[in-house]
């Protein structure tokens, strides 16, 4: 059953069956899932009802393991755990107060120079010893996430039919809440992607994604992590040095919108049409979502400093979202 190998596949396969009915992704609660039959077949084989105690083994901390990485893999058990309840199985759900509070993240605002050594070091990636074309890859990827403000996810996704490159169009299909968008390259991003296109089709003509790995599929979101901080390893310690908490891959998309709330604001932009564009532009669900990076902006419109103050101090909500 879809390689799941304990007495729960069927009840593993009927919540992913659920939750991609619903638009849900859901690739990296799968992903979990499948390590957890994993574990299941192997130390409790032939039980059939979920336990307090198989909960529990799932629940334990792992060495090194951050307590929002323990909190993704322990969330989509205890969905599983109400799911079967919610159908009349017996199934322990694992409290909401384990493993304890998320920490928020802080993100990692980047100078123009920090940028900078990012792309340099991206445009120095070598080729692949064991086959793959990420010296062709990376600096591309990087750069869409950056200049159209995509989630990594939302980039490494991408079908190679779902970017226009007669129009500079990027279309994002099956994005955070459902909601589908269409973004607009910028004329040097559409040169450096049809330059792209033209090299990484002589390796793989027949491509479905955007971005293929060496076997023509999809990269995963670990490879994109991976390729991130062999940059920021190659860029130097002063991209890393500054204030704030180690660089991912999503703070490029942080990079943009700042960026961009920054040089409309200068611009004299007005401040409540610049939301509602963010909003569209980001692919937020609720405009209140876009207030978030009003806070993390360096220069402030006197009305936007008014209005990011209005009762919205609290709403910090893409600090806990999945970000693969």
């Amino acid at each position: 059953m879809n390689g799941f190998a304990s007495s729960l596949a069927p009840h593993i396969q009927a919540l992913l069956e659920l939750k991609h009915a619903l638009g849900l992704p859901y690739e990296e609660s799968e992903r979990h899932l499948r390590h957890f039959d994993a574990m299941w077949a192997q130390e409790f084989p032939g039980q059939s009802t979920l336990t307090r105690d198989m909960a529990t083994a799932w629940t334990v901390g792992r060495p090194s393991e951050h307590v929002n990485g323990q909190m993704r893999r322990i969330t989509p058990v205890r969905q599983l755990a109400k799911h079967m309840s919610g159908l009349g199985v017996t199934a322990y759900v694992i409290p909401s107060g384990i493993p304890g509070k998320q920490v928020r993240y802080r993100p990692h605002i980047f100078s123009h120079e920090q940028l900078r050594a990012i792309f340099d070091a991206a445009d120095s990636t070598r080729a692949a010893g064991y086959g793959g074309q990420r010296h062709l890859i990376i600096p591309v990827i990087f750069r869409m996430i950056y200049c159209l403000g995509l989630r990594p996810g939302e980039a490494r996704r991408l079908y190679r039919n779902d970017v226009d490159l007669a129009r500079g169009a990027v279309s994002i299909r099956e994005s955070k809440g459902h909601k589908d968008r269409l973004v607009f390259m910028s004329p040097d991003l559409h040169d450096y992607c049809r330059s792209y296109d033209v090299a990484i089709s002589a390796y793989h003509p027949d491509r479905m994604p955007f971005f293929p790995n060496r076997s023509g599929s999809f990269y995963n979101a670990s490879s994109i992590d991976y390729w991130f901080h062999e940059l920021l390893t190659t860029a130097g310690p002063a991209v890393v040095a500054s204030p704030g908490s180690p660089p991912r891959p999503y703070d490029l998309r942080h990079a943009h919108v700042i960026e961009s709330i920054n040089r409309w604001v200068r611009a004299g932009r007005d401040p409540e049409a610049l939301v509602a564009y963010l909003s569209l532009h980001l692919g937020h669900s609720n405009p209140e979502d876009t207030w978030y990076y009003f806070h993390l902006a360096a220069d402030f419109h006197p009305d936007l400093r008014r209005l990011a103050n209005t009762g919205l101090e609290a709403i910090l909500p893409e600090a806990s979202h999945e970000i693969r």
